[in-house]
């Protein structure tokens, strides 16, 4: 299973003028006020932080829909990449962030073989473009590309309120959608097919 989270650093809210004084010490665990009081990048990584937390909650929310978002209690350890593991009272979930350009992407598995073949991607959205609808398609056809098929043959259904990629043969695939700013994101567990094509 996966989450994702994407932050447009570009986008005026996340500007450390619009932060409400007390946005810190609100969302994040003590080891995380310190990590970035020692940054060298700190709002960087503060939007790193918050996009693990929230990716991470989506997983959580998949594995038990009572999950509740308490920022500060989502526990985000990272390594130099990046990379690391989210804790939160219910569980823990691996989780890695991709920073390029003005894009924070944040991703959280369930577990090392899912983090190996996820598919993910970001994508500027078009002036006046409906960004669920983006996000849709950017995985769609890039879930498509991996797998070998058309992007005609994959459709983004939803369970409860959470999104999957249907295939034409009826499997479904774990899916997560996000926007923010002029960005769009997803990610995506493809399970066993990622290394081929469909069968």
């Amino acid at each position: 299973m996966v989450g994702d989270d994407l932050v447009d650093l570009a986008d005026p809210e996340t500007a450390a003028a619009a932060l409400h004084p007390r946005f810190d010490l609100r969302v994040f665990a003590p080891a995380e006020g310190e990590a970035l009081r020692a940054s060298a990048s700190p709002h960087r990584l503060r939007w790193a932080l918050w996009a693990a937390k929230e990716a991470t909650f989506k997983l959580a929310r998949k594995l038990d829909p009572k999950t509740v978002f308490a920022p500060s209690r989502f526990v985000v350890g990272f390594d130099a990449e990046l990379r690391g593991r989210v804790a939160w009272p219910g569980g823990a979930a691996r989780v890695e962030v991709l920073a390029e350009g003005e894009a924070i992407h944040a991703t959280a598995t369930d577990g090392a073989p899912a983090a190996r073949r996820i598919v993910r991607g970001v994508a500027r959205l078009d002036a006046g473009g409906d960004p669920s609808r983006a996000a849709r398609e950017l995985a769609l056809h890039r879930v498509a590309d991996r797998l070998g098929l058309a992007p005609e043959g994959l459709r983004v259904e939803k369970r409860g309120r959470i999104p999957c990629l249907r295939l034409a043969d009826a499997r479904r695939l774990d899916l997560s959608l996000s926007h923010h700013g002029r960005l769009v994101a997803f990610a995506c567990d493809p399970g066993p097919l990622a290394g081929g094509r469909a069968r």
